[in-house]
């Protein structure tokens, strides 16, 4: 059994060649998981310009903050039995061929502590 996922943080699919590269990497790895961080779009609209070109559909989108969300997931139908979501992860348990796997994907920001600088002999 193969099993492959993929990670990418897009920063952005309003450009031309983040979505030629990505339909280019999902035709040629056929991932059966797919998350990405930081689209800076809407999925219906992503789902217009892209998903309509690959076997797999959105499981969830981290929490949304301030408008947008920064994490999505897809999958190939029928594999994400579960998922659990906030603002910085998602995490889906997928079944394939009476398998259980889980995978999760982390977005990274830092959204709760602010950031303090120290400036020597102060």
């Amino acid at each position: 059994m193969k099993v492959s996922s993929f990670f990418w943080n897009v920063r952005g699919l309003e450009n031309n060649k983040s979505v030629e590269m990505l339909i280019s990497l999902l035709k040629l790895h056929k991932p059966l998981l797919v998350f990405l961080a930081e689209p800076m779009m809407s999925y219906i609209d992503a789902f217009d310009v892209l998903f309509k070109y690959v076997n797999m559909h959105l499981v969830a989108t981290s929490l949304i903050v301030n408008k947008v969300a920064k994490l999505w997931c897809f999958s190939v139908p029928n594999l994400v039995k579960n998922f659990l979501v906030n603002d910085q992860f998602i995490s889906v348990t997928c079944l394939l061929h009476d398998k259980c796997f889980s995978f999760a994907g982390v977005y990274g920001a830092n959204t709760y502590l602010a950031r303090q600088f120290f400036v020597e002999g102060s």
